[in-house]
Formats: C-alpha cells, structure tokens, sequence
C-alpha cells in the first residue's frame, strides 16, 4: 500500500501505517517535502511498486495536492493499480474553531487506517459489522 503523505498529516500517517503493520499491511509512506515540484517519480515508482494510491491532506478535496497525485499517477502508472485510489483530504467546510469539530473537519488516524484496508480489500461491510 502507497500512502501518499502530503502537507501536514505526517504523524498521523506514520501512526497508522503503525497500526496497519500489526495487521499485516505493509504501507510504503512517502513525505512529499515539496509540491513544486511535485516528485512525480517517486509517487510512480511506488504506485508501481505496492499498486495502491491512497492520499492524505487537511486541505479541501477539490483542486487539492492529492487530487494532482492521482491524476498524475492515472496518467503515468493507471495499469499498476489493483486497487482504486483513495483520496483523504478535509472536509468541504470552512475550519472551524471548536476543538471537536475540527477533530472532525481534518483527517484523523482512523480515517487513513479506514481508507488504506478499503484498498487492500480487508474493509468489513458494513451489514457485517453489524
């Protein structure tokens, strides 16, 4: 599995792909120092490498660093892919000051971890978990 850090998520990154070695899951995390210019080809050569793409960033969704990453990666490295890419990112809305709602605006550990077994297909459903 590719997670794909990008800005600020660097520690929660890490803790999952923690979590995600206790499992079984083996996460390559790649720390994008910089976005200008964004290092196309290490983000390709592990997609080709681990054949997921699962992207972090507190920043919207829409026009975002992950969003660059995986059109970058559906253009140079789409016949690697096993899995569809995950795309993390803040929630839609403005940030907002109370502690608890940013906690829920921003992307948390549980998310990643959420998203990174989503690709590897050891998601429970739903009606399972039930």
């Amino acid at each position: 599995i590719l997670a794909c850090e990008v800005i600020t998520k660097r520690l929660f990154v890490v803790q999952a792909a923690e979590i995600l070695e206790k499992e079984g899951i083996d996460a390559e995390v790649i720390n994008l120092r910089s976005i200008r210019p964004l290092d196309r080809s290490t983000i390709n050569a592990s997609v080709r490498k681990t054949n997921r793409l699962i992207t972090v960033e507190e920043g919207f969704p829409q026009h975002g660093v992950g969003a660059e990453i995986c059109a970058s990666v559906v253009e140079e490295s789409f016949a690697y892919l096993d899995a569809p890419v995950e795309r993390i990112a803040g929630a839609d809305v403005p940030m907002p000051y109370a502690a608890n709602l940013e906690r829920l605006a921003v992307p948390q550990v549980e998310d990643i971890v959420r998203a990174a077994k989503r690709a590897c297909y050891r998601a429970v459903p739903l009606a399972a978990a039930a």
